[in-house]
């Protein structure tokens, strides 16, 4: 293998050098797109509802997005101004602007229960308790010390993502929510598109740099072969010697 490398020019070389990393990484990229891909498709057949009578109709246990007001009725069910908070209702740490992360710093969030009005009515929001939850495209940011706070307060129009629990006789419920974000469904599947395709375009050049690595490899190895065939004839199929008779004597 090292000869070969050695009589390959310095680009052909490293390619074939790095193809067994290359292989690697595109096996990665292949598993990252189809982790994407499959993220993508759930989130096309997601609903996106901003009204209470639509959410309503849909089936119990269904997986729901809903755009509408953080309500004020939130602030019956936790306090609404804090100095800590600032206001905010849902928000997350992130580090004071121009300061760099510290090692092994940890960076917490806050994000309880809370009212979102829709068309026609409210719903209470609850929370996940067994997943992590997302914060994300916050509209509003808080200084604290060397952090700052980034996320929600009343009267912002928000999206969150849950399952819809109707029971009889009580109030419109989203539970297990894990995700709220200051965008809109359109504007998620785009990051989602960009992403896709960020991943597929890695996933392309992978494969292809592999492949081209591993077709320069069989034809340096046919080469080294070829070239190496008149001294294995020469050494296992010896030349017989030549004998040459004197002349014989004349009378």
């Amino acid at each position: 293998m090292i000869k070969v490398i050695g009589r390959s020019g310095w680009v052909t070389g490293l390619l074939i050098f790095f193809t067994p990393v290359l292989f690697i990484f595109f096996l990665s990229s292949q598993m990252g797109y189809s982790q994407v891909k499959g993220k993508f498709d759930a989130y096309q057949d997601i609903p996106e509802i901003t009204s209470l009578a639509e959410l309503q109709a849909q089936p119990a246990t269904n997986v729901v997005m809903l755009r509408g007001q953080i309500s004020e009725e939130t602030c019956r069910l936790i306090p609404c101004t804090t100095d800590a908070s600032g206001g905010l209702i849902v928000y997350r740490e992130r580090p004071a602007e121009g300061r760099e992360v510290r090692y092994q710093e940890e960076f917490g969030y806050v994000f309880p229960p809370f009212v979102l009005a829709l068309t026609g009515g409210h719903v209470q929001i609850m929370p996940s308790e067994t997943r992590d939850r997302i914060i994300q495209h916050e509209l509003h940011s808080v200084p604290s010390g060397d952090r700052r706070l980034t996320g929600f307060q009343v009267g912002d129009t928000v999206t969150v993502q849950g399952e819809w629990q109707p029971q009889p006789g009580a109030p419109s419920t989203l539970i297990d929510v894990t995700g709220i974000t200051g965008g809109d469904k359109q504007s998620l599947m785009a990051e989602w598109q960009t992403a896709f395709q960020q991943v597929s375009w890695a996933r392309n050049i992978l494969g292809l740099l592999t492949g081209l690595g591993l077709i320069l490899l069989i034809i340096q190895l046919r080469r080294s072969r070829g070239s190496n065939n008149p001294e294995e004839t020469t050494e296992w199929h010896p030349q017989p010697p030549t004998t040459t008779e004197a002349p014989k004597a004349s009378p």
